[in-house]
């Protein structure tokens, strides 16, 4: 799965000497993953557009990156069946993959 895009995302933005948190779990006849982290920058931004290809949360950041990391994953997750959606909470950015159990 493309996730590794998210997952490198979470790790490289995550505040330094904070933890990343996944969990997996189902609910509902759904299965879900959720990955989170307390931000390095601000999340001063719409969620729906960081979702988009060449867009950064953070415009002034030097790090490498094209802005496509989490357009892929929104591609890959919605192709395979999936919804995938981000959770902005002050400092806590969440991110939820949702699929139907078969």
């Amino acid at each position: 799965m493309r996730s590794n895009n998210l997952l490198i995302n979470i790790a490289k933005y995550t505040l330094s000497n904070t933890r990343v948190f996944i969990d997996a779990y189902s609910k509902d006849n759904k299965a879900f993953i959720e990955m989170k982290n307390i931000s390095s920058y601000p999340l001063d931004f719409d969620k729906d557009e960081i979702m988009q290809r060449f867009k950064r949360g953070d415009e002034s950041r030097s790090e490498e990156g094209h802005g496509l990391g989490l357009a892929i994953v929104k591609s890959y997750v919605e192709v395979t069946g999936g919804k995938f959606d981000i959770i902005l909470d002050g400092d806590l950015f969440k991110a939820v993959i949702e699929y139907d159990k078969k």
